[in-house]
C-alpha cells in the first residue's frame, strides 16, 4: 500500500504539538491555568474520556519509584503519579508543556524530580534509570517509533516496566478515516492510495498531525520486540459510546453495556494498551491449564 515519501522531522511534531494543540485543554471552558482548570481537566480525563486509565496506569502503585512519563502535556498522569507517591519525572518536546506540567504540580504543591524539554528517540538519562516508563498517545506520532522503544528500554532498570498507549485499527479507523474520509469523501484518491496521509490528516482534533500510526497487534509486537514479557490488549470504544463527540449525541448506555459484556472492546477498540517488562516472566496459566494440572 502507499505511503507518502516525505520524510518528517523531529522539529515538525515539536511545532505541531505546541500551543493550542496540547491534548486535554478543551475538556474546560473554566480560566486556563488555574487550579479549577486542572482540576476539571483531570476529572474529565478519568471519568469521561479515558475511564479506564487510572486503573490501567497504577497511580497507587509506585510509591518511592523512579517514574518516567515521555510526553507529559499539561501534567495530569504525571500529578497523580506524584500523588501517589512515585518520584516523577516528565519530558516533553516543547516548553510549553514543561510550563504547563510545571504549574499543575506546583498549584497542587506536588514535588517532581524534573520536567524537561526532550525527544524520545535520544532520552538524557543513563541507562537503567526508572522504575516504570509510561506514554500515552505519544509514539504513533514520533519520528521513529522503533528508536523511542528502543530508548523506553535502555532507560529502564533490569526489572522495570513500560506503559505505552498506541492507536489501534479498532472501528472509528475503519468506519471514519477509511470509509467516511478515504472513501466517501475521496481523500485516499486524492493523496494518491497514501492511507498514512489519510489518517494523519483526520485522526486528531485539530487534524494534519504530521504523523499518525495505526497498528495491527501484529505490528506492536514487532515494535516491543526487545520485551520479553508483553501484555497487549485493545480498550476505549471513544466517541458515540463513552462520550458525546462535538456535543452531539451519545448511543443509549444499554448498547455499550452489551459491547462490553459481549467482550467487543478487544475487537472494535481503538486504543492498544500495552505493558512490557524488561524482565522475562513465567508466563501465566490459562485456567483449563490450572484445571487440568494441579487439580
Amino acid at each position: 500500500m502507499n505511503e507518502h515519501k516525505h520524510k518528517m522531522t523531529t522539529e515538525e511534531v515539536r511545532v505541531y504539538w505546541g500551543k493550542k494543540n496540547i491534548p486535554q485543554q478543551w475538556y474546560s471552558k473554566k480560566d486556563p491555568f488555574t487550579r479549577q482548570w486542572f482540576n476539571e481537566l483531570a476529572y474529565k480525563r478519568y471519568s469521561r474520556y479515558y475511564p479506564y486509565l487510572k486503573d490501567e496506569l497504577e497511580f497507587e502503585n509506585h510509591r518511592g519509584e523512579e517514574i518516567l512519563e515521555i510526553g507529559c502535556g499539561i501534567g495530569t498522569d504525571l500529578a497523580e503519579f506524584a500523588q501517589g507517591g512515585a518520584v516523577v519525572t516528565g519530558t516533553d518536546l516543547g516548553p510549553d508543556q514543561v510550563m504547563l506540567s510545571k504549574l499543575n504540580l506546583d498549584l497542587r504543591g506536588l514535588p517532581y524530580k524534573e520536567i524537561t524539554e526532550a525527544n524520545v528517540e535520544n532520552l538524557p538519562f543513563p541507562d537503567g534509570s526508572f522504575d516504570l516508563v509510561y506514554s500515552i498517545g505519544v509514539i504513533h506520532h514520533v519520528a521513529n517509533p522503533e528508536k523511542a522503544i528502543s530508548e523506553i528500554f535502555r532507560v529502564l532498570k533490569p526489572d522495570g516496566k513500560a506503559i505505552v498507549l498506541v492507536y489501534a485499527r479498532g472501528w472509528k479507523h475503519y468506519l471514519k478515516r477509511c470509509l467516511v474520509h478515504g472513501i466517501l469523501k475521496g481523500k485516499w484518491f486524492r493523496y494518491g492510495f497514501d492511507w498514512r496521509k489519510v489518517r494523519s490528516e483526520v485522526s486528531e482534533v485539530h487534524g494534519s498531525s504530521p504523523r499518525t500510526e495505526i497498528w495491527t497487534k501484529r505490528e506492536v509486537r514487532k515494535l516491543f520486540k526487545q520485551f520479553p514479557t508483553l501484555e497487549i490488549k485493545k480498550r476505549r470504544l471513544g466517541e458515540f459510546f463513552e462520550y458525546k463527540p462535538y456535543n452531539t449525541v451519545m448511543f443509549p448506555a444499554f448498547v455499550r453495556n452489551i459491547l462490553f459484556l459481549l467482550g467487543l472492546e478487544s475487537l472494535i477498540g481503538e486504543n492498544w494498551f500495552v505493558k512490557a517488562d524488561k524482565t522475562k516472566w513465567p508466563k501465566e496459566e490459562t485456567f483449563f491449564g490450572v484445571w487440568w494440572r494441579h487439580y
